[in-house]
């Protein structure tokens, strides 16, 4: 690869990147990054895969009839199909067009050099550099759109949370329970607290408190539930489960309803709430945003660095080896999907190769619900689209 065709590859990767970093940075100083917001608009997105996600909510509320979760507590079918549907579709359009720029630079330089063409020495390093730029816009369009639209992101964390407690044959064979778990939980949790603080942010002091205040009893009453159902068995567990999805399918109640009939700072109904705890949380002092986006760069640049030392080592040898492990593992650290990626590849050649189960979207005979009816507004929103298209 001459230096003029590795020129013209950067060159577009530089403008697309300028783009895409200048649209991520004006819609959240805007707060108006809200997944599918425009893509969902088009005719043949709205269909896509929308069959599946009818069938996980099926089957999501058909389990929620029989643990007896009250139906006042259930989301409603067509409000979350809808709301969960357009920000899945939303997401995997939005990270097709962020791997572009990386797949127009990483193509062409692998094809070059896997042809047997010279390719010169600092050229690696530029490409990690480039990689690494692009999985931390990736976070940052994340972060963007958890500003932005938080009740969303909600959703999407309150339905993983129920299907883990629901379904769990649906778990990976390789991954520890507990583990998986804990992750869903604490994910939840953190979602619910950024959906009060965010959705407040204009509101009076008052009324920040009293979002702020049920987000940390809701939160506590989790907590509860949780414990009951890791130290329980027999009767004892079944009653946990259906503490934690009465709580958890309340709040999804609030959060999937869309965005533009959110009126209310409603989190969870207070009924719902009325045996949890008065939590009283001593003002601890949280890292600023800023300061954490800060010490993620520094890291990134740490990473950047290690890897282009590698391929700039000029002696060889081992050197470059241990340096660009250094340097993957780093970016693993930072970047959440690397690192569960990395996981997995250990796993596979430790433990072998892994074994799911057929999670609920994929199972033909989903059982059937009272709420798993199509009402009459879903229908003639279908109706209505179709005679658009």
């Amino acid at each position: 690869m001459t230096h003029t065709e590795f020129g013209n590859i950067s060159f577009l990767w530089g403008w697309w990147t300028f783009f895409e970093a200048v649209w991520i940075a004006t819609l959240w100083r805007s707060r108006t990054r809200v997944l599918g917001g425009g893509v969902y608009r088009l005719p043949g997105v709205r269909r896509v895969r929308r069959n599946a996600a009818e069938r996980r909510v099926d089957a999501l509320l058909a389990e929620l009839e029989r643990l007896d979760v009250p139906a006042e507590a259930w989301p409603d079918r067509c409000d979350l199909v809808d709301r969960w549907h357009r920000i899945v579709a939303g997401r995997c359009v939005s990270a097709l067009l962020q791997v572009v720029p990386v797949v127009v630079t990483v193509v062409p330089f692998w094809w070059a050099a896997w042809s047997g063409g010279a390719v010169a020495p600092w050229m690696p390093g530029v490409v990690a550099g480039f990689t690494a730029i692009s999985l931390t816009l990736m976070a940052a369009d994340y972060r963007a759109a958890v500003v932005s639209d938080a009740a969303g992101v909600a959703t999407v964390d309150s339905v993983r949370f129920l299907e883990l407690v629901l379904f769990p044959a649906t778990r990976r064979t390789q991954d520890s329970a507990l583990e998986v778990y804990g992750r869903g939980l604490s994910r939840l949790c953190n979602s619910l607290s950024a959906q009060a603080r965010h959705t407040t942010r204009t509101m009076p002091p008052e009324a920040r408190e009293g979002a702020r205040v049920t987000a940390e009893r809701l939160t506590a009453a989790l907590s509860s539930a949780s414990q009951r159902y890791l130290f329980s068995q027999g009767a004892d567990r079944d009653r946990a489960v259906r503490g934690m999805a009465l709580l958890a399918a309340g709040a999804l109640r609030q959060s999937c309803r869309p965005r533009h009939q959110h009126d209310s700072l409603v989190i969870i109904e207070g009924v719902l709430l009325a045996e949890a705890p008065e939590v009283e949380v001593v003002g601890a002092t949280a890292e600023p945003l800023r300061a954490r986006l800060l010490a993620g760069l520094r890291r990134m640049a740490v990473a950047v660095g290690l890897v282009v030392g590698a391929f700039l080592f000029p002696e060889g040898g081992i050197v470059p080896d241990l340096l660009g492990a250094a340097g993957l593992a780093s970016i693993a650290l930072v970047c959440a999907p690397l690192r569960e990626a990395l996981h997995r590849a250990r796993e596979l050649i430790v433990g072998g190769s892994p074994t799911s189960v057929g999670s609920p979207e994929l199972e033909v005979g989903a059982p059937a619900s009272p709420a798993a009816a199509s009402c009459a507004r879903c229908a003639g929103r279908e109706g209505g689209s179709r005679q658009g298209e």
